[in-house]
């Protein structure tokens, strides 16, 4: 009872957060559904080349990260309004429902920035209104705030595994004719001319085993190699790999590969400077 009356003395003495947090909610409720629905059309609110960065690791896509998320914010702006309108029997309730989302967020942006060195624009405006709405209301119960915390956390690294997928499974297709001396996979990005110069070459060789993979199913590779631009092409011969970076290394490989029966790296092409890069640290020049 004194636990109860001590939570109505502080929404009374304090409203103004509880509605904070409902506004607060029903804004991040407005821009995560609105990217739900630009999702369906095959549009996004975010237009940099990152925002795909979260569906590398986690299990579930894209749309459906938005769709959790809306339902979050609407949940939690119903509680709020409640705890403001009618008193303090939702308080828990919405505490324990912003630590989890607060846990969850730690996991999302903090891979983001440590496991890959990249960020979503759209993640980090969805944490924005997260941590904001959150820390209004998590001291009301340390309790139920560490708990529900722990909770996301654990939530969040189960809906995020470490990808293990082998390049040759992350491609979304094959380019085979003739009778090919070896496997190759080239990792290209839609929006990267260097990318689509290389393609355009593979498309007239004669013979050729190649595999496509997008930049956003190689990123747990791309970093560990610590590798920052594309296109990137992995070379299988005989069990050992080869990494070319670049579209001028490449072409060069690509046309040892075509004009000799076993391709070999040519001695001046180990000097070549890796040229031809769309780098994620500055802008893409054709």
């Amino acid at each position: 009872m004194i636990e109860l009356r001590g939570e109505i003395s502080y929404r009374r003495s304090n409203r103004g957060f509880f509605l904070l947090v409902a506004i607060l909610s029903l804004l991040g409720f407005i821009y995560c559904f609105t990217e739900v629905i630009l999702s369906s059309f095959g549009k996004s609110l975010c237009h940099s080349d990152t925002c795909q960065i979260v569906e590398s690791f986690s299990l579930l896509p894209r749309p459906l990260l938005a769709a959790g998320a809306a339902f979050y914010f609407l949940l939690q702006g119903i509680l709020a309004y409640r705890v403001f309108r009618k008193g303090s029997r939702s308080i828990k309730f919405l505490v324990f429902l912003a630590a989890i989302a607060l846990g969850v967020e730690c996991i999302l942006v903090g891979r983001q920035f440590i496991d890959y060195r990249i960020h979503c624009p759209f993640c980090l405006t969805v944490a924005l209104f997260t941590i904001i709405s959150a820390s209004l209301v998590l001291l009301l119960s340390k309790r139920l705030a560490v708990f529900g915390t722990v909770l996301g956390i654990v939530l969040a690294l189960i809906l995020t595994p470490i990808s293990l997928t082998p390049l040759s499974e992350a491609a979304i297709k094959r380019i085979y004719r003739g009778n090919p001396a070896g496997k190759m996979i080239l990792i290209y990005a839609e929006n990267c001319p260097h990318c689509h110069e290389v393609l355009s070459f593979c498309n007239q060789m004669s013979d050729i085993d190649l595999l496509l993979c997008p930049k956003e199913r190689a990123l747990a590779f791309l970093r560990t190699l610590d590798i920052q631009g594309v296109p990137v092409l992995v070379v299988d011969k005989n069990g050992e790999k080869e990494v070319l970076i670049g579209s001028k290394v490449i072409l060069s490989y690509l046309k040892s590969f075509q004009e000799a029966s076993k391709p070999a790296l040519p001695p001046l092409e180990k000097l070549l400077t890796p040229e031809g890069i769309c780098s994620e640290v500055q802008k893409c020049e054709p």
